[in-house]
């Protein structure tokens, strides 16, 4: 199950997310924010994305104006491998090489560059069409999974 997180300024960017899902057919849940309306509520929509993320095959694309404090607020959770995205490359190696299982965009605000759709579609194909190569990276995604005990 693919968990989503966002925060007023994810919500617009979250619908083409959800559009995009369902046309790949991936199920998901929202945890986040629905519509406009104002709130630093995006580390509670995160908090509650996470403890579904943790558990193993759980995923997430969460968002907030820039991406940087839902990244954070995602990485601070034991099991959650989050990584902030602006190219398909990054989105690509995040999953292949460190196994991360949160997908964070830019949900972009007033005075930020906003993503075009489809930026966004292949950051998105890349994340959720790569497998975890596994091998002499699986140490690392245990030693990371490790630091938070």
């Amino acid at each position: 199950m693919i968990y989503l997180a966002c925060d007023h300024n994810g919500v617009e960017k979250m619908k083409f997310v959800k559009e995009w899902l369902t046309k790949n057919g991936y199920e998901y849940v929202s945890v986040g924010a629905d519509e406009y309306v104002k709130t630093d509520s995006y580390v509670d929509y995160v908090k509650l994305a996470n403890e579904e993320v943790k558990k193993e095959g759980n995923m997430g694309v969460y968002m907030c104006g820039t991406g940087v404090g839902a990244c954070i607020a995602a990485n601070r959770c034991k099991g959650v491998r989050a990584v902030l995205c602006s190219m398909p490359d990054t989105a690509h190696f995040s999953r292949r090489h460190n196994n991360a299982n949160v997908l964070v965009l830019s949900g972009g605000y007033k005075g930020y560059p906003k993503m075009c759709k489809f930026k966004m579609a292949r950051i998105l194909k890349a994340f959720f069409k790569t497998e975890f190569e596994g091998d002499r990276h699986i140490q690392r995604v245990k030693d990371l999974d490790e630091m938070y005990k």
